[in-house]
């Protein structure tokens, strides 16, 4: 599982902005960050569905 600091670093790299990180970083470094975007989305819907504790 992707950390939130994991994906802060790598977002941090390049000054908080998604699109210079999507020109200029690796596709590891994108897929980490987008996997841990798509994981938190999926993780507050299923919260507000009230399908997990």
């Amino acid at each position: 599982m992707i950390t939130f600091e994991e994906a802060k670093k790598t977002f941090d790299k390049y000054d908080s902005s998604f699109s210079k990180m999507l020109q200029e970083g690796t596709i590891r470094e994108n897929k980490l960050v987008l996997k841990w975007v798509a994981d938190e989305a999926n993780r507050k819907q299923r919260e507000i569905a009230g399908l997990e504790n």
